[in-house]
Parts: C-alpha cells; structure tokens; sequence
C-alpha cells in the first residue's frame, strides 16, 4: 500500500510512525489502493476523522483526520479510520449516494451513527490497534 500523510510535521511524524504497524495489523500490506492520510481541519466540525472511498477514480483511499494536541487522540483516531480503510478494501463496507452497504444490507444517512455497524466495529478496535502499535 502506497501511503502518503500531510499535515504538521510532528503529527506527520507520529503518524508515519504508528502506520506501518496499523497497516500490518489489519491486512493491508499487499493492497495496490494509495492511500493519502490529511491532518487538516477539513472535515465537519463534530468529525474526528473520515475516511472517503475514491478507489474507484483514483484508487486511492482518503483519510482525514483533525489535528490534535494530544498524539494518543490522534492515534485513536488514525486507527479508527483505518479500519474503515480496511472496511473498504475489504468490500465489507460500500458507500453509496445514498447511505451505505454493510455486508450487502443497506444503511440510508438517517441510521444513527453509533447504531452503524462499521462504526461499531470500528469503536470496538480502535485501542486495541493503537495500543500493539505503541508496543512495536
């Protein structure tokens, strides 16, 4: 997987240095998808991080993240995006105009965000892919 990060540069820093483990963990080293992460205030004001799916234009994969004082946030952060990066690859999670496809059943935009279980799944794993980054 080919991995670009832009952003401060001690958030970069800290990223770059927890993704090759993040990667490993979650199967994604011999994926041929980019993935470009941004530490940018981009995304809507209640968002830590989204993860967008342009694979099928550019085949690569959009993560951005907010910039966060506390590194261990962003790292929670960047785990939780990548098992949506994973999510994606995968084809376990499809997004759609109009929602999005969770193992071929279909979540319209109204579903609860803590009711979506990409959101679940991804809560669930979040430290624990954090913390066996820190370990390595």
């Amino acid at each position: 997987m080919e991995i670009e990060v832009e952003g401060s540069a001690r958030s970069k820093k800290f990223v770059e240095a927890m993704l090759p483990s993040i990667v490993r963990q979650l199967g994604l080293e011999k994926s041929r998808k980019a993935l470009l992460i941004r530490i940018k205030n981009e995304t809507e004001s209640t968002d830590e991080g989204m993860t967008i799916d342009l694979s099928k234009w550019t085949g690569a994969y959009l993560v951005i993240i907010k910039p966060r004082r506390n590194l261990v946030q962003l790292g929670l952060t960047l785990a939780h995006e990548m098992v949506h990066v994973k999510q994606l690859a995968k084809g376990t999670l499809k997004q759609r105009r109009s929602g999005h496809t969770w193992l071929g059943k279909m979540y319209s935009k109204k579903t609860p965000y803590l009711e979506m279980p990409w959101e679940i799944e991804a809560f669930s794993k979040q430290e624990l892919i954090l913390r066996r980054a820190f370990e390595e």
